[in-house]
């Protein structure tokens, strides 16, 4: 089988495909601003709730998110990396006070003990403890998902560009930028916020780039997730030699600029701004980096995965949007599990392609 693209989302269906049997060619190259390294790493269905559409839609992603510390668990000991992940909660912000409806297995924390929680976070009426959101080091998780692969004797990763695909014949193929031509049983499009300019796609794909900007100081200013200001604040901690580095990331623009990955001083100044309504101690933090991803964003924000209604070879797994990180995990496991004609476990209905692209 071959997949297009060889992010968080290729690797995890590429990985998941070889453990069930498959021979994997995964086609992808670096480029500049894609979304896997860029993130913050938000692992955030409890206080993204609101943007999640349905149940099945819930469902799916707070299933997604309840994987990560069995994944992690199994992809250090396959690897031997160490993968930070943080399970201590989000704490979204309410300025106005407490929402008149919490969403499930969450708690309102008031002003005085939000204070006593977090002493650094600005004046605010409370926040909504979500306690099983959390994070996870996408940068370390991208290193060992790569890792993984490359262990696997079954799955060969190709660096190459993709210039279109058939999925006309018998076997789906790819011409790749050199003019060579790579087939498989299956072909799974992943990639990412290009997946709209892969020549031969039966269907237009709705997925654009989205421009987020993102800011990393030094030093930890929160113990949680801090979701609020108009953004949201991530501790990091990174591992170095046996020492622990501590980080905070401040997330993020939003900006249709087409394919610019470039950052920029209004951007820069956005993301200060979020820092100090969130965080006023920020003021004097050193400013370690500043850097761009491209979000691949389609129009209801959800995903478009599962197979083409006319050609079932094909299988998509693209516009993942802020949740690629989140998804990846359930992504590799329920379209890996359809490239070897197994049953998706969990229902992918609600991300079909059809709700978008008329047949051909």
């Amino acid at each position: 089988m071959l997949v297009l693209g060889g992010g968080l989302i290729g690797l995890a269906i590429a990985t998941e495909a070889a453990a069930r049997g498959a021979s994997v060619l995964v086609v992808g190259e670096p480029r500049v601003g894609e979304a896997s390294p860029a993130g913050a790493g938000m692992l955030a269905p409890g206080a993204e709730s609101d943007e999640l559409g349905n149940e099945a839609v819930r469902r799916f992603v707070l299933a997604g998110r309840d994987m990560y510390p069995a994944y992690v668990t199994a992809l250090e000991a396959e690897t031997g990396l160490k993968i930070y992940l943080d399970r201590n909660g989000i704490l979204e912000l309410m300025p106005e006070g407490e929402p008149a409806r919490l969403p499930p297995d969450s708690e309102w924390v008031g002003g005085r003990a939000l204070r006593a929680l977090e002493p650094a976070l600005a004046s605010v009426a409370g926040a909504v403890l979500h306690p099983n959101d959390g994070s996870v080091d996408n940068m370390m998780l991208l290193v060992a998902m790569r890792r993984r692969a490359e262990l696997q004797q079954s799955l060969t990763l190709v660096a190459s560009g993709i210039r279109a695909i058939d999925v006309t014949s018998a076997r789906p193929r790819a011409i790749l930028d050199d003019g060579s031509r790579v087939e498989g049983s299956v072909l799974v499009l992943a990639t990412g916020a290009w997946a709209a300019q892969v020549e031969g796609v039966p269907r237009p794909i709705p997925v654009r780039p989205v421009r987020g900007q993102l800011l990393m100081l030094e030093g930890v200013l929160a113990r949680h997730v801090i979701y609020g200001g108009g953004g949201y604040l991530v501790p990091r901690r990174l591992s170095n030699a046996g020492e622990t580095i501590e980080r905070t990331i401040i997330g993020a623009t939003m900006e249709d600029v087409g394919f610019d990955s470039t950052t920029t001083q209004a951007g820069l100044d956005s993301l200060n701004e979020i820092a100090q309504r969130i965080s006023p101690s920020t003021v004097p933090t050193r400013r370690l980096k500043h850097w761009a991803g491209l979000r691949p964003i389609t129009p209801d924000r959800l995903p478009i995965l599962g197979a083409d209604p006319a050609f079932p070879k094909l299988l998509y797994a693209c516009g993942h949007g802020r949740n690629g990180i989140l998804l990846a995990p359930i992504t590799g496991e329920s379209i890996g599990a359809l490239a070897v004609g197994d049953a998706s476990p969990y229902d992918l209905s609600a991300f079909a392609i059809e709700r978008f692209a008329e047949a051909p």
